[in-house]
């Protein structure tokens, strides 16, 4: 009863709470409704969570603290902070940088419940690589565009087993893996910040699989990877991950220095592992695009004349590759010409 006589409070700031009694059937009706459709609203984004209540209340009491937003669906257990957690500048940080870069606390948008429920959970650990790549923008834009002849070309040239593949029509879904020890599913959550600086600024989530010396880790991330042309055959990258560990336990051990080593070794094999690649490539060695069986096929084919192309001069930007497909599809459906000879006369 408590409940309905707050909803009424609410709905008037100026006049005196009524009591049950003398509120109308009209009024109570529609106090029932608010609570009905509160109710819905939240038992909708807890599915969305898997059902975890605890990531539920991440989202709510985490959103609450760091960028002042109350849904609607949370209730006032939702919202409770998490008491181990201190909700100060560097806690918050994560969510002022997601939200700076153009991926708003919206919970229409996709993936944002679940982006900004880990944002708000209680452990966290964060990694930082940084480094160069031997790659100009329209390359590195190239090789993002089209995923799969990436993986295809790193394991021609390394004879490794490396794959990436778009899961979804739109290409912001994906997974990879180094064909060793890491593996995983992605949202490309952002392609740009705040809208610049396309293919240069990206925001990932994704739902992770390692094996890190002698444990077996499955978890979620989120990750910033920036960077920045420094000529055109080179650019330096930064990339930022925020893991999530389930519990205590996993978070003390991902907090240690030597964990936290061990990852950018990882990091750091699958960047030089680019860098052999792009060695090779650029150090004239060919042979594995005539060569190699996957870059072969037909599609590759076609794909390795419009990698050349970019090496050497062409411009690139990210969603390219879906525009040229499209155009090439389209000529290939258009019919071809008929051409009608008139008969020769037989003398």
């Amino acid at each position: 009863m408590g409940a309905l006589l707050l909803v009424l409070a609410c709905s008037s700031a100026f006049a005196a709470p009524a009591t049950p009694e003398e509120m109308s059937k009209a009024e109570k009706l529609d106090a029932k409704q608010a609570l009905f459709q509160k109710a819905r609203m939240r038992a909708r984004m807890l599915a969305q969570l898997a059902d975890k209540e605890d990531d539920l209340r991440s989202l709510c009491s985490g959103v609450k603290a760091c960028l002042d937003i109350q849904y609607d669906f949370c209730t006032e257990d939702d919202l409770k902070p998490w008491p181990k957690v201190k909700y100060d500048a560097e806690y918050c940080e994560p969510f002022h940088e997601v939200t700076k870069r153009g991926f708003p606390a919206d919970m229409k948008q996709p993936m944002a419940p679940e982006i900004y429920a880990r944002l708000g959970r209680q452990y966290r650990a964060i990694y930082e690589n940084k480094g160069t790549l031997p790659l100009g923008e329209s390359v590195i834009s190239y090789l993002f565009d089209n995923m799969p002849f990436t993986a295809d070309l790193i394991n021609a040239y390394l004879d490794s087993d490396y794959s990436l593949e778009y899961t979804s029509p739109n290409r912001r879904y994906f997974s990879g893996s180094n064909g060793r020890s890491l593996s995983g599913e992605f949202y490309w959550a952002l392609q740009d910040s705040a809208g610049q600086k396309l293919g240069m600024r990206n925001l990932f989530f994704g739902y992770g699989h390692a094996k890190v010396l002698r444990w077996s880790l499955h978890g979620t991330a989120i990750a910033y990877l920036d960077m920045e042309e420094i000529s055109k055959t080179e650019l330096s990258y930064k990339l930022t991950a925020i893991v999530f560990p389930a519990n205590s336990v996993l978070n003390s051990i991902m907090q240690m220095k030597v964990f936290k080593s061990v990852v950018n070794d990882k990091i750091d094999n699958i960047v030089d592992d680019v860098k052999k690649a792009a060695g090779k490539y650029f150090g004239g060695d060919k042979r594995p695009l005539l060569q190699n069986a996957a870059l072969k096929s037909q599609k590759n084919v076609q794909y390795v004349i419009d990698f050349e192309n970019v090496v050497n001069g062409a411009p690139w930007k990210l969603g390219d590759f879906e525009k040229l497909q499209k155009e090439r599809d389209e000529q290939k459906a258009m019919p071809a010409p008929i051409k009608i000879e008139e008969p020769r006369m037989v003398k």
